[in-house]
């Protein structure tokens, strides 16, 4: 069974690209939603896990009474936290989901972009919601945008060559050229390994690799269900259209703390 990269080597894949994270982020499309959940708990305690450079963490910290953002990379924390100076209810802590240590439960746990990907191993994903489930209040809610593909992409991933997407980004005024591969290497376990290679006029190219878990519906609710979450909602995309198997282009998932 496949073991999870070790904190080491998820740290060294941030830092390699913390400098293009934030520009090949800018067509996600995801900060309208991550703001509307926001305002769904306007004035609660709200945890965000896998923070990175604070994106998301920006537009949800207004309607939060207090905020908390979790990386486990002191490089996107670096360029995060210019971005939370306008928040003093906010703040952002260096750590690791699988050990939460918080006095209080929070309202919301949100985790954008699935930082979950990174955790490979089945028995470190239930301790991460384990995790997850202690420190929410009672009727508290979750809300992972995990990482999952459709039965059209998972064919790209799986065929030879894997799946390759070219785009380009602009950084600091200079335009970046990045190639992202995707490939399958457990079909069992739902590991692939991606890797992301950055290109600047007149500089060596930059190239990140890791390797990642997506998520299968069916593992998903059973590893929510065992940790005591109840998934309330499944959206397929970040307008909230309910989630299509053969369709959709995200699995974004709600889900409350069963009552304890």
């Amino acid at each position: 069974m496949p073991e999870s990269a070790g904190r080491g080597a998820i740290e060294a894949y941030y830092r390699e690209v913390a400098p293009f994270y934030d520009a090949d982020l800018t067509a996600r499309g995801d900060l309208e939603f991550w703001r509307r959940i926001a305002e769904q708990h306007k004035g609660q305690r709200v945890l965000e896990l896998g923070a990175g450079t604070g994106r998301v963490t920006a537009v949800m910290a207004p309607a939060a009474s207090m905020l908390v953002a979790l990386d486990l990379s002191p490089e996107l924390l670096d360029l995060a936290v210019p971005r939370l100076a306008p928040f003093p209810h906010a703040h952002f802590l260096r750590g690791d989901m699988l050990a939460l240590a918080f006095r209080e439960p929070f309202d919301l746990i949100v985790a954008a972009n699935d930082p979950l990907s990174h955790i490979t191993d089945p028995a470190e994903r239930d301790q991460v919601l384990a995790e997850v489930v202690r420190n929410l209040a009672p009727g508290g809610r979750f809300v992972l945008d995990a990482l999952w593909m459709s039965p059209a992409a998972a064919r790209a991933v799986e065929s030879r060559g894997g799946r390759v997407e070219r785009r380009t980004s602009t950084v600091n005024g200079q335009r970046v050229a990045v190639v992202e591969r995707w490939e399958r290497t457990s079909r069992q376990h739902h590991q692939c390994s991606a890797q992301y290679a950055y290109h600047r006029p007149g500089c060596r190219p930059v190239i990140a690799e890791f390797e990642a878990r997506d998520w299968s519906p069916i593992e998903l609710l059973a590893r929510f269900g065992r940790a005591g979450l109840t998934v309330a909602e499944l959206w397929g995309d970040y307008q909230g259209a309910p989630w299509n198997p053969e369709t959709s282009s995200q699995l974004i998932v709600s889900a409350t703390a069963t009552s304890r």
